[in-house]
């Protein structure tokens, strides 16, 4: 018997959050500008992932358009950001603000991952998200590159490390 999760990738523009979806996908283009939600339904083994690419430049929109996709359960959200860029870390802790303000909690686990290590290592900025991942409660932190990792690394956002 099959069973499902629902995960969900958040984080503003340009901190790879399709590319990471692509990669889970296998799909082998270039992600291009996501301007609406998209919706991905694949499995492994038994279990259904449905994986949430949620568009967005900025924190409001981003807010806004995860909202506005109406997700009745979430299990895992991933919030993403490049290891090379604070102002994206700093805007997982904006958008955590905003879910708390309006008196929801949009999912039963939080994951933080850090994109671009591959190019954080090469310019030598690595930006970690330990404070901002303890202040939102998140279970795990991972440290990725989406476009050279092995998919197992990715399997394991999804999925957990249990």
């Amino acid at each position: 018997m099959a069973y499902r999760r629902v995960v969900t990738l958040l984080g503003v523009g340009g901190v790879g959050k399709t590319t990471f979806a692509y990669r889970v996908l296998g799909v082998s283009e270039t992600p291009v500008l996501t301007l609406r939600p998209s919706y991905y339904r694949f499995y492994i083994g038994d279990l259904e992932i449905d994986l949430v690419d949620v568009p967005g430049q900025r924190v409001f929109e981003v807010a806004a358009k995860f909202t506005s996709f109406k997700i009745p359960i979430v299990d895992r959200l991933v919030y993403m950001y490049d290891l090379t860029n604070y102002d994206t870390l700093y805007a997982i802790s904006e958008l955590h603000t905003i879910f708390i303000e309006r008196g929801s909690r949009v999912a039963k686990e939080y994951v933080v991952v850090g994109n671009k290590r591959d190019i954080a290592e090469e310019i030598g900025v690595f930006i970690e998200a330990d404070e901002i991942a303890s202040s939102i409660g998140a279970s795990e932190i991972y440290y990725i590159s989406a476009v050279k990792d092995p998919p197992r690394v990715f399997r394991e956002i999804l999925l957990g490390k249990s």
